[in-house]
């Protein structure tokens, strides 16, 4: 199983800042990202356009595409992401989708998982999904890619996100999709799959979900914030945070970032955290892996007692009801989302009725959880596939 991972530091001009690899400059030499204006106010999942890709195998086929979702206020946009499907006979009753929610890779546009040079390098278990001729969707999320802030950790936008891109591998009649799909998410990708969990019977009603599986997923954010606030790697979810929602909700950054640090913290925001090749596995290993606090962190501890900011996250900490049966893992050694976070999200959901599974990985830390992850979710989701 594929355990390499990168850190690719960019800013949004597209200038390096660490010799840690490169990144793709897709985006600047295609109008594939050009946001359409109007924007298509289209069912959710239309496909406003696609392009072919080189498959990631030789029994498949892939697309990067572009389709109309709605953001966090329900107005109409356009998202990004990469469809990729078998190419081996399906079944009669169509193909099962598994739709991939990634982990944190940044707020800005090239931090698209779908720009890189190689977008499948943070799909998790792609290999594995079509060896069992499932078609796996991967969103960039809202604001990744194509114009307009990315509402970072904000859960139904996500979750939106992550439902559409299933519509729109539905609406290509090559695929032969079923109405059947499971999600699996990493990080902020678990908290997508949670959300997806939540809404999606509500949102999208002609689909079946069989399956949640959120790998160390971004669930109480209050409580991780407050008890890892001043590490490396909350270094950069914070400014993440906090400049996403003072563009998205038009939050002032003031009440938690001090002037001092106003200036790095917005540099901060515009780096991108990408997996993927072992260039920097190192740096990345140092930054998310390593229990390392830093003595003056951009963003104040107030980030998680000050309003607006505290009432917000409280709204994207996972807390509804799930009907289809969930799996969450959580590894041992992680030092970005704590596992008792973890077991109390899923002692939540106990209480209020969910089918739910807690599979703890022993010794693994926050940047292989999803990775070691899918040897699991692979036969849960076999399971319920039908």
């Amino acid at each position: 199983m594929k355990r390499a991972v990168i850190l690719i530091v960019v800013v949004a001009a597209l200038s390096l800042i660490g010799a840690c690899g490169t990144i793709s400059t897709t985006k600047g030499s295609t109008s594939f990202y050009e946001t359409p204006l109007p924007i298509p106010n289209t069912a959710p999942g239309a496909v406003v356009r696609s392009q072919s890709l080189s498959p990631p195998t030789s029994n498949s086929v892939a697309w990067r595409v572009m389709y109309t979702s709605r953001g966090e206020h329900d107005q109409p946009v356009v998202v990004t992401g990469v469809i990729v499907a078998p190419t081996t006979p399906p079944p009669s009753s169509g193909r099962p989708i598994v739709s991939w929610a990634h982990p944190t890779t940044g707020i800005v546009d090239a931090c698209a998982p779908s720009v890189q040079s190689n977008p499948y390098d943070t799909i998790m278990g792609l290999t594995e999904f079509l060896d069992q001729g499932w078609i796996v969707t991967a969103t960039d999320y809202q604001g990744l890619g194509v114009d307009g802030p990315h509402p970072y950790l904000v859960g139904k936008s996500e979750a939106q996100s992550v439902i559409d891109i299933t519509r729109a591998a539905r609406s290509l009649p090559q695929l032969q999709a079923s109405n059947q799909f499971a999600v699996f998410g990493h990080s902020q990708g678990g908290q997508a799959a949670l959300f997806t969990g939540e809404t999606a019977n509500s949102y999208a009603p002609e689909l079946s979900l069989r399956a949640v599986a959120a790998a160390a997923p971004s669930g109480d954010l209050i409580a991780q914030i407050a008890e890892e606030w001043n590490s490396d790697a909350y270094n950069y979810v914070d400014p993440y945070v906090v400049s996403s929602w003072s563009e998205t909700f038009g939050f002032d950054t003031t009440s938690v970032v001090t002037d001092a640090n106003q200036n790095a913290a917005r540099k901060r925001s515009a780096e991108c955290v990408l997996g993927g090749s072992k260039a920097a596995d190192a740096r990345l290993k140092q930054i998310f892996d390593t229990d390392r606090t830093i003595n003056h962190p951009l963003v104040e501890q107030q980030l998680t007692t000050r309003e607006p900011w505290r009432t917000t996250l409280e709204q994207n900490s996972p807390h509804g009801t799930i009907s289809a049966p969930t799996l969450v893992t959580q590894g041992t050694a992680d030092n970005v989302i704590p596992q008792a976070t973890t077991q109390s999200l899923v002692a939540g959901y106990e209480q209020r009725g969910a089918n739910i599974t807690l599979q703890l990985l022993e010794g693994i830390p926050h940047t292989l959880a999803g990775y070691d992850s899918v040897t699991y979710v692979v036969p849960f989701f076999r399971q319920h596939f039908v």
